[in-house]
C-alpha cells in the first residue's frame, strides 16, 4: 500500500513537471486563483481584487493586487487533482543550455495582464521588433515586453536562448520569451533610469548638461566593457545595432547595453514605417549584414562617443544639412566648439576622448578592438580622476592603438 502511495506520487510529480512547465495551473493557495501565478523570492499571494495602489506614480493601479504573504520563499503550486504542494520553477525553459536556466516561458495570458492588455498607455517605445511595452509581472517584478509581429523569427526558442546564454553586467539580461500564433516576444529586465541620450541632448538634439565628466566617462566605459565581453566570446557574438538608444543606465547609473543579436531577425525585412534617413551609427564601408564584423560595432560605438562628448545626437533636428554632420564636425571643428560647454574637464581628457572616437570612426584596418578602447578609456579615467583601476591590474601606458596618444 505505502509503495503503490509513492509510486502514485512520483507519476504525479512526473506529469505535472513534464515540459518543465505547469502554465495550465490555475491554483496559488487555497483557493482557485483566476489567474496563473508564479512567485518571487520575496513570495507574494495572488488576489483577485483590483489594486490602487498609487505608488511609483500610479503605475501599478488596475493591476491584479499583489499582497506580500508570509514566509515562504519557494514558489508554490497546487495540483488541481490531487492537491499535493509542489515546490519549484514551474515557468522555466527546457531543456535548459548553459547559462540559461532561468529563462522563463512565458504565456500570452500571463503579458496581457501584465500590460492591461497592451495598452497604449504601457507602451514606452517603439524598438527594432515594434512596440515596446513596460510591464508588471506575476511575480512582482517590472520588466519591458518587446513585442514582435512584423518579423517572425524561424526556430525562435533556439535564437531566445542562445541570446539568453550571453551574460554579463554590463549587458540587459533577457529574462523570457513567449510565441503566440503569429507574435513573438522578448522580456529583458527593467532598468530604471532609461537610455543615456535623454541625459545628453533635448527634443532637438542639442545638449542639456546633464552628466559631469566622471559619470560619461564611467558610461563609456560600461558600454565598452559589454561590447568587449560580446567580441570574447568564440565565435565573436555582434550587436550589429549599438547606438546610444541602446545604452541604459540603471538607478547607480551603471550602463547596460541593450537589443544585442536581434539586429540579424530584421536586417533583411524594412520595419514598416521606418525612416528612410541616413543611419549615422552604421558603419559605412558595409555593403550588406553579411559583411559586419566586431569593427563594425567599433565604428557604431565611435559614434556614440561622440555623441557622449559633444552633447549632441549624432542626427538631430537641429542639423540642416550635411555639413553639420557629427563625424565633420568632430574632425573639423576646434576642441571647445566641440565639446558639450557644460563638460567641467580637463582639456588634455577632453581631446584624448575625441580622439579615440575618431579612431574607432576611422577606415576599419585602422580601429582598435574593444578590447584597446576598454583600456584606453580606463587610462583616460585614471587621468582624470588621479587614481587608476584597470581590470586585472594591467599596465595601460603602452597602449598607442596606431598614434602617439598615450605619450
Amino acid at each position: 500500500m505505502l509503495f503503490d502511495h509513492a509510486i502514485a506520487l512520483v507519476a504525479t510529480f512526473t506529469t505535472a513537471f513534464a515540459g518543465a512547465t505547469l502554465t495550465s495551473l490555475k491554483y496559488c493557495s487555497d483557493k482557485a486563483c483566476s489567474v496563473y501565478f508564479a512567485a518571487a523570492e520575496t513570495s507574494f499571494a495572488c488576489e483577485s481584487t483590483i489594486c490602487n495602489n498609487k505608488q511609483s506614480n500610479g503605475w501599478m493601479e488596475g493591476y491584479p493586487c499583489l499582497r506580500q504573504s508570509a514566509s515562504r520563499k519557494h514558489r508554490q503550486f497546487k495540483t488541481p487533482a490531487t492537491g499535493l504542494e509542489i515546490v519549484g520553477t514551474p515557468t522555466y525553459a527546457s531543456p535548459h543550455p548553459p547559462g540559461t536556466h532561468f529563462l522563463r516561458l512565458l504565456t500570452i495570458e500571463e503579458l496581457k495582464l501584465a500590460t492591461r492588455s497592451f495598452s497604449d498607455s504601457n507602451i514606452i517605445g517603439e524598438g527594432l521588433l515594434g512596440l515596446v511595452y513596460k510591464g508588471l509581472l506575476l511575480d512582482g517584478s517590472i520588466a519591458v515586453i518587446k513585442r514582435n509581429i512584423y518579423h517572425p523569427v524561424q526556430n525562435f526558442a533556439n535564437e531566445v536562448r542562445h541570446i539568453a546564454s550571453v551574460q554579463n553586467q554590463h549587458l540587459v539580461k533577457l529574462i523570457g520569451y513567449c510565441e503566440d500564433r503569429q507574435q513573438q516576444f522578448l522580456v529583458t529586465e527593467y532598468i530604471s533610469d532609461g537610455n543615456v541620450g535623454q541625459y545628453l541632448y533635448d527634443s532637438e538634439g542639442l545638449p542639456v548638461g546633464k552628466l559631469g565628466i566622471k559619470r560619461r566617462l564611467a558610461i563609456a566605459l560600461g558600454a565598452a566593457k559589454g561590447l568587449r565581453y560580446l567580441h570574447s566570446l568564440v565565435p565573436p557574438f555582434l550587436h550589429m545595432h549599438f547606438r546610444t538608444s541602446n545604452v541604459l543606465v540603471d538607478e547607480n547609473f551603471t550602463a547596460k547595453v541593450s537589443d544585442y543579436g536581434i539586429y540579424k531577425w530584421v536586417a533583411e525585412t524594412p520595419h514598416p514605417g521606418s525612416s528612410s534617413s541616413v543611419d549615422h551609427f552604421l558603419d559605412p564601408e558595409l555593403n550588406s549584414s553579411s559583411d559586419f564584423s566586431e569593427l563594425s560595432d567599433v565604428y557604431s560605438y565611435g559614434v556614440f562617443l561622440l555623441e557622449l562628448i559633444s552633447g549632441r545626437e549624432a542626427h538631430g533636428k537641429y542639423q540642416s544639412n550635411s555639413d553639420q554632420n557629427l563625424l565633420l564636425q568632430a574632425r573639423d571643428s576646434s576642441l571647445n566648439d566641440f565639446v558639450d560647454k557644460s563638460l567641467q574637464a580637463k582639456d588634455r581628457t577632453k581631446r584624448i576622448m575625441v580622439d579615440l572616437a575618431l579612431m574607432c570612426v576611422d577606415v576599419s584596418t585602422r580601429r582598435p578592438s574593444m578590447e584597446k578602447v576598454v583600456k584606453a578609456l580606463e587610462w583616460i579615467r585614471g587621468r582624470e580622476t588621479g587614481h587608476v583601476d584597470y581590470d586585472h591590474g594591467e599596465e595601460i601606458g603602452a597602449v598607442k592603438l596606431g598614434s602617439e596618444l598615450f605619450k
